[in-house]
């Protein structure tokens, strides 16, 4: 049956509305300028970033750098294309690709790793579809900076066996990427560093010996080399999509290997979006940007690239470009299809030591110094989280460190709201209190518990502790400061009711929230304790408290709320009016089930117009679509409803709803109130004149 409802109320449409289909492949070329410059700019800097993290993805295998070109051309167009964050690069990175080399290394097969990227893009298409997106936002900064600082790390000294395999190349090109900020900031430096490296050395190489020697670790000396290490042939033709040529023994490994792909590019991306909302003021959508980069993912899978993710350093200079719609990065894949088509022969000619030069200049400026600078000044729980994920990305794995800081911070976490606060006497609260009801408390042992904080199983145990030492008549227990409660909180609260109750003395829960209250009834947990133990806030439950302790009878005003009270209600009928006030109810959390509760509302009606006579009426209804609770909704109408009357013929003015769920003593309590209150002339009339719902709960405290 649940399932039945579930699926009655489930729209495709609306479910769907947000990741808008037919906007796809519609453009806005009103900023085609930006968004030209943008693309071109960014591509300037992936170009080299795509060979360099090609190359390292596959193990320093100089054809992995036809497999980095690709991937950032496909990831970069169906990314854009389909994609939640216009102004988004994406494109082969740092971390994805410390995750592709471990994996590479794993199979030892390009077409392996092609496959776990086409399945990493399908699983991410099918996140985004079921609107993951918002969990990136629980991951806690130590975890990101940790995991970041760890993958530059990686990636700096998985380049230093390339570096000295033709250090001079390599350091020549570093110089160059730490010149050209001094002389322009504007000007793409990795590029432009790449490309010095590069032509000094083709030309230079052959006249200067120093160009050929590399460095012996285990002689640690400098052997010369027969030649510099180079790219090597790049096509300069697209290949057509096909699927990964790999074995079918390779596809039980392939899944777990592209689910960690996929779970890395969720991070990454997400990350970066949400770096993109900062400086843009703008909003992303998590979930489209999913699907557009598993779409980005498989297609380049299909078409021999890697996976990649979106990239915050080319991100960042499309925005400084002027790149403000999806365009920008179209244009950027474009321009890299344009550099395969017409200058593979020359990118085929760049040294790999250039290239690790770049990567390892591109690490230094992925490492976040200012966690470290601060350091001592951060909690200690933090700086644990955030050194442990940074050994554990670089001596395990990525998703490893990821999960054991995610573990770390959730108990540090739960380590720090446990201590949950259990505020006995609230003086804060008791400071309106008069002296005179202060020494009643203390004469009949009314104690006043305050709780601050979500009541979960982390707090469990301070919270019981604090109770347990008190032993009083009556325990007022004020949870206008509890926002959540769980399973174990409700049951500490279950233990408490019991253990008063088997002492005979009396339990209060004011203040409750409604989600609280929907909680704790649907555990069960406070059916049991008097439905008149719920008062709305602290001074009601002192009030009814000391009035208990000296046997003063109850009156209505303990069944009304004031978030309950409708004055100068319209309605075209008494359907509609019916309607209101359930409305109010659900919205307050009392009545569960709307439906169910307006059914039973009038079912009752049918069997028996319920009216007093002198224009009031009490529709009632004792249904388990609300809680056991019992509460009045008080309605006074500004016009009388056309055949809403009572039996003496007069229109109904004054209207209180009982939701008693199934508590049929509250229930019949509350009606023997009701009639001997409003059988009063005066407290009519009062009421008639009342304009606030505070008006309206005195006139019911002065009724004897």
């Amino acid at each position: 049956m649940r399932l039945q409802a579930l699926a009655k109320k489930f729209d495709p449409v609306e479910y769907f509305r947000e990741f808008d289909f037919k906007d796809y492949l519609r453009f806005d070329f009103a900023n085609i300028k930006g968004d030209l410059a943008g693309g071109l700019t960014s591509a300037i800097v992936a170009l080299p970033l795509a060979l360099g993290f090609g190359i390292l993805a596959t193990n320093g295998d100089p054809s992995g750098a036809v497999a980095g070109l690709y991937g950032a051309v496909f990831t970069g167009i169906f990314a854009s294309l389909f994609g939640g964050t216009p102004q988004q690069i994406t494109g082969p990175t740092g971390g994805m690709t410390v995750i592709l080399t471990q994996i590479f290394v794993q199979f030892h097969d390009i077409n392996a790793l092609l496959l776990a990227c086409l399945i990493a893009g399908i699983l991410q298409v099918v996140m985004g579809l079921f609107k993951l997106g918002k969990f990136v936002s629980f991951i806690p900064q130590p975890v990101i900076s940790g995991f970041t600082n760890g993958i530059a790390i990686l990636i700096f000294s998985q380049q230093l066996k390339t570096f000295f395999s033709a250090p001079l190349v390599a350091l020549i090109t570093i110089a160059f990427i730490i010149i050209v900020p001094l002389i322009n900031r504007s000007l793409p430096k990795l590029f432009l560093g790449l490309l010095f490296g590069s032509l000094i050395t083709f030309f230079l190489s052959d006249r200067i010996g120093a160009f050929l020697y590399s460095f012996d670790w285990k002689s640690l000396a400098f052997i010369r080399s027969q030649a510099i290490g180079i790219v090597g042939s790049i096509p300069n033709a697209l290949k057509l999509p096909a699927w990964p040529n790999a074995s079918w023994a390779s596809w039980h490994r392939a899944i777990p290997a592209g689910f960690a792909i996929a779970m890395l590019g969720y991070l990454e991306t997400l990350l970066a979006s949400v770096v993109v909302d900062s400086v843009t003021n703008t909003e992303h959508n998590s979930n489209r940007e999913l699907v557009g980069q598993g779409i980005g993912n498989s297609v380049a899978a299909l078409f021999g690239g890697i996976a990649g993710t979106g990239a915050i350093v080319r991100t960042m200079i499309n925005i400084r470009s002027g790149g403000k719609t999806k365009l920008a990065g179209v244009i950027c894949g474009l321009i890299l299809v344009a550099v395969i088509l017409s200058l593979a022969p020359i990118a085929a000619k760049i040294p790999l030591a250039a290239l690790s030069g770049v990567l390892m200049m591109a690490a230094i400026g992925m490492f976040e110094w200012e966690p470290i600078k601060i350091l001592p000044k951060t909690p200690l729980a933090d700086s644990l989280v955030f050194v442990t994920t940074m050994l554990v990305t670089v001596f395990a794995d990525l998703i490893s460190a990821v999960l054991i800081g995610m573990l770390m911070a959730t108990f540090l976490f739960i380590n720090r709201v446990s201590k949950l606060g259990i505020i006995p006497a609230l003086e804060r609260d008791l400071s309106s209190i008069s002296e005179e009801t202060k020494k009643i408390m203390q004469q009949h042992k009314i104690s006043v518990f305050g709780i601050e904080g979500p009541l979960f199983f982390g707090a469990v145990r301070s919270f019981s502790k604090a109770i347990a030492n008190a032993l009083p008549n009556t325990l007022i227990l004020d949870m206008k400061g509890v926002s959540i409660v769980d399973a174990s909180g409700a049951q500490a609260v279950e233990n408490i009711i019991q253990k008063m109750r088997a002492r005979k003395k009396r339990v209060l829960i004011s203040g409750m929230r409604p989600e609280v209250r929907k909680i704790l009834h649907e555990l069960e947990i406070i059916q049991n304790i008097g439905s008149d133990s719920f008062p709305d806030d602290l001074g009601k439950a002192i009030d009814y408290a000391v009035s208990l302790a000296e046997n003063r009878q109850p009156n209505l005003a303990d069944y009304l709320k004031n978030d309950l009270i409708m004055l100068e209600a319209e309605a075209s009928d008494k359907k509609q009016l019916f309607e209101k006030a359930v409305d109010l109810a659900v919205d307050k959390g009392y009545v569960f089930d709307r439906e169910a509760f307006l059914e039973s509302l009038w079912h009752r009606e049918q069997d028996s117009p319920t009216t007093l006579g002198q224009g009031i009426a009490i529709p009632h209804s004792r249904s388990g679509a609300s809680t056991d609770e019992v509460v009045v909704i008080y309605l006074s109408l500004k016009k009388p409803i056309p055949g809403y009357v009572c039996d003496d013929g007069q229109p109904v003015k004054i209207v209180l709803m009982i939701s008693a769920g199934e508590n049929i003593q509250g229930y019949l309590k509350v009606l023997k109130l009701i009639g001997q209150a409003m059988g009063k002339e005066s407290v009519r009339q009062q009421l008639k004149q009342a304009a606030s719902p505070g008006q309206v709960m005195d006139v019911f405290h002065s009724v004897m």
